[in-house]
C-alpha cells in the first residue's frame, strides 16, 4: 500500500489531492519555491535533533522566521520555541547572515536575497502535549513545534526529509516523496496538520470501503491489534450517519502506548492517541480508547473540514478566539459514542451508562451557574482546572456534549423526528467548508431552514445563558429515567475530595456551596481527626460511613502547620450510583424518538 510520489504534484495521488481541495487550498505549485526541510535525528537518546530549512525568501531584504506558539488540537499558549538552540543562517555560498530575535518565538535575518538556509537545534521532549518527542525508539513531530516558517513561505510546497536510525519506520498522513523517509506537504498549514511518526512501530494496512487505512502503534501494551483493527474497520463506516461523504481517501491512526501520557489530537487526515500502557484490555478501557478513535474520527469533518469564525485561517502567533468551541469539541464528544453504538461496537446499556455519568457530573458541577458554554468557548485559552474550575466553569467538551444534546433533542421533537442534530452538521460542512467559516448567526440560519423554527430564545437560554435542564422530562421523550436503586438509601456528604499524604488526608476539592464548603474548608488543609479520633483511614468516605446525614461531626486538621478545628452537619447524597434505565413500558412514539435521536433501536428489557 506504500506509494512514493515524484517531486512533481501533477503525479499526485487522488487521495491526497481530495484532501487539500476540501480544505480550500491550491495545488497549483509550478510558480512556487519548494522549502526543503531536513530533519536529522542524530541522537535520539538525548532528545536532540538538527532541523535544516532551504528557501528562497521574496525580494525582501530580511527574512522574518517564526516558529508556533499553539498546535492545532489545543487551545493553550505553549512555550515550543524553548527547545531551539544553535541557531545559525548561511546563503547560498555558505556565508554566515546577521540575525537577531525580536520575540521569544521570533527570528530576524538580514541581508536576504538569495537563497536562505538554517539551521539549529531542536531539544524534543515533550510527549504529553503531543507537540515533539524524541527517544532511542521513536519521535513524534508536530510540525508546528518543528519547522519554522515564514510569511511567505507559509503558502509554499514543503519537502520534508528525514534522517532516523537504521531499522525506524516512518508514517504520516501526508503521501511519501522518493523514499521512505521523506514527506511532501503542499504548504506550512498542512504540513503543521500532518505530523510524522517514526520508530519501531507496530505497523498495520487495511482498506474500508475504497479507502486506505493505518495503525502505527508505538509501545508495548496489553492491546491486542487484530481486535484494534477489527472495530477501527468499524468505526470508519459510520460516517455517512452525519456527513454526505468522506473527505479523505487514506487516514492514519497513531498510537502511543506509553507512560505518564494521555489524551489525543485530531489531524487532518491523521490522529494521534496516547493511553496508558497497560489501559487496552478491559472492556472499560478498551471502550473508552475506541471512544478517543470516535472522537477523533468525527474531528475528521467537525474542525478539519469546518470551523467557527476565529479559527479560519490559523493565527500560529496568537490566541485564535471563538464562543463556538463547544461546537467543535463538546459536539464531537456528543457523537463519538453514537458512532460507536451505531457500528454495533458499544452496546446500548454502555451507552447509557456513559451518559448517566455526564448527567452526574453536570448535577455535581457548581460552576454551572458561573459561566455560559459560549463564554466558556471564548476564554479556552485561560481554562483553569481543578477545584477552581469546577466550581465557577463549564467546560466545552462535557457540558458542550450537555449543549448538543439539548439542541439535538429540541429538533428532533420540532420536526417530529424527521431531522436531528446531525444534520446541522451535515449543513455545516456542505455549505461552510474551509475556507468558508461559521458564526453564530450561521448555525440559527440553519436551524430555522430545518425546522422552520426561530431558535433565537433557545440559543440565548442555553448557549449564551446557564440552563437548568429537567433531565426527568428530557430522558422521558426517549422512553429513559433515572434511577439511583433504592430510594430510601442516603450516604453522608461533606462535599470535601481528600488525597493520603503521610500527615493525614489533604483537600483538593471543595465543591461550592457543600457542607464542607459551608464551614469553611480549602484546599490543602490537611484532615487528622475526626470527633476527636485520629484519622487512620485512607478514604474519608470510608470514615463517614460510621454518620449519619445530618450529623454534625468536628473535624480537626492543619492549616498553614497551625492545628485548628470546625464543625461540620453532613449533607446527603444518594447511596447509588446514578443510572439511566429503560421506563417500564415505553411507547411507540418513545422508542421512535430513542432510535431517531442515537439511530439504534430502543433497548430490549
Amino acid at each position: 500500500m506504500t506509494r512514493f510520489l515524484p517531486f512533481s504534484f501533477s503525479t499526485l495521488n487522488k487521495p491526497l489531492a481530495t484532501i487539500f481541495s476540501c480544505v480550500g487550498l491550491s495545488l497549483a505549485f509550478s510558480a512556487q519555491a519548494d522549502v526543503i526541510v531536513d530533519i536529522n535525528i542524530d541522537k535520539p537518546e538525548h532528545h536532540l535533533s538538527r532541523i535544516s530549512l532551504s528557501f528562497e525568501p521574496s525580494d525582501q531584504k530580511q527574512v522574518v522566521l517564526e516558529l508556533p506558539v499553539w498546535r492545532t488540537g489545543r487551545y493553550e499558549i505553549l512555550n515550543i520555541a524553548n527547545g531551539v538552540r544553535h541557531f545559525s543562517a548561511t546563503d547560498e555560498q555558505g556565508q554566515l547572515l546577521n540575525w537577531h530575535k525580536t520575540a521569544k518565538d521570533t527570528w530576524v535575518i538580514e541581508n536576504t536575497t538569495g537563497q536562505v538556509n538554517v539551521s539549529y537545534q531542536l531539544y524534543a521532549n515533550q510527549l504529553a502535549k503531543r507537540t515533539r518527542h524524541i527517544d532511542d525508539s521513536h519521535a513524534f513531530l508536530d510540525a508546528s513545534a518543528v519547522v519554522m516558517y515564514s510569511k511567505a513561505s507559509r503558502d509554499e510546497k514543503h519537502i520534508i526529509n528525514l534522517t532516523v536510525p537504521a531499522g525506524w519506520k516512518s508514517v504520516s498522513g501526508l503521501p511519501f516523496g522518493e523514499h521512505e523517509h521523506q514527506f511532501i506537504a503542499p504548504n506550512y498549514d498542512v504540513l503543521v496538520d500532518s505530523p510524522i511518526e517514526t520508530g519501531v512501530l507496530k505497523h498495520h494496512e487495511f482498506k474500508v470501503d475504497g479507502r486506505d487505512y493505518e495503525l502505527a502503534i508505538w509501545g508495548d501494551g496489553n492491546y491486542v491489534e487484530k481486535d484494534m483493527i477489527r472495530d477501527l474497520k468499524k468505526l470508519v463506516k459510520t460516517g455517512y450517519a452525519i456527513w454526505p461523504d468522506y473527505p479523505y481517501e487514506r487516514y492514519v491512526f497513531m498510537v502511543h502506548a506509553t507512560s505518564g501520557a494521555r489524551g489525543a489530537t485530531e489531524h487532518l487526515n491523521s490522529t494521534i492517541i496516547q493511553r496508558n500502557r497497560y489501559s487496552f484490555n478491559k472492556r472499560e478501557d478498551y471502550l473508552s480508547f475506541l471512544s478517543t478513535a470516535s472522537h477523533e474520527f468525527v474531528h475528521t469533518w467537525n474542525v478539519k473540514q469546518y470551523r467557527p469564525e476565529g479559527l479560519v485561517p490559523y493565527d500560529y502567533q496568537h490566541e485564535n478566539y471563538s464562543n463556538l468551541l463547544w461546537l467543535s469539541e463538546g459536539s464531537t464528544s456528543y457523537f463519538q459514542n453514537q458512532l460507536l453504538a451505531r457500528a454495533d461496537i458499544m452496546t446500548t446499556q454502555e451507552f447509557l451508562r456513559d451518559l448517566a455519568k455526564r448527567v452526574n457530573g453536570y448535577l455535581r458541577k457548581p460552576g454551572r451557574d458561573s459561566q455560559s458554554i459560549a463564554d466558556a468557548s471564548f476564554d479556552k485559552w485561560i481554562d483553569q482546572g481543578g477545584d477552581y474550575g469546577k466550581n465557577h466553569s463549564v467546560n466545552i467538551y462535557s457540558e458542550g456534549y450537555l449543549t448538543s444534546w439539548l439542541l439535538d433533542f429540541a429538533i428532533i421533537e420540532d420536526t417530529r423526528m424527521k431531522k436531528s442534530y446531525r444534520d446541522v452538521h451535515s449543513a455545516l460542512y456542505q455549505e461552510f467548508r474551509l475556507p468558508k467559516s461559521f458564526n453564530d448567526q450561521d448555525v440559527l440560519a440553519i436551524l430555522k431552514d430545518l425546522t422552520g423554527n426561530s431558535y433565537e430564545s433557545w440559543w440565548q437560554e442555553n448557549v449564551e445563558g446557564t440552563p437548568t435542564p429537567d433531565f426527568d422530562k428530557l430522558l422521558k421523550k426517549a422512553g429513559l429515567k433515572m434511577s439511583y436503586g433504592s430510594k430510601d438509601k442516603a450516604k453522608p456528604w461533606t462535599g470535601m475530595s481528600t488525597q493520603a499524604v503521610q500527615s493525614g488526608l489533604k483537600v483538593t476539592a471543595v465543591e461550592k456551596n457543600s457542607p464542607a464548603w459551608q464551614a469553611g474548608f480549602t484546599l490543602d488543609d490537611i484532615i487528622i481527626a475526626i470527633d476527636g479520633l485520629r484519622m487512620a483511614d485512607t478514604s474519608l468516605d470510608k470514615r463517614l460511613d460510621n454518620f449519619a446525614p445530618e450529623q454534625e461531626v468536628v473535624i480537626s486538621f492543619f492549616r498553614r502547620d497551625k492545628l485548628m478545628e470546625k464543625t461540620v452537619r453532613l449533607g446527603a447524597l444518594p447511596a447509588g450510583n446514578l443510572t439511566i434505565v429503560p421506563v417500564d413500558k415505553p411507547s411507540k412514539r418513545q422508542k421512535q424518538f430513542f432510535k431517531a435521536w442515537t439511530g439504534v433501536s430502543f433497548p430490549k428489557s
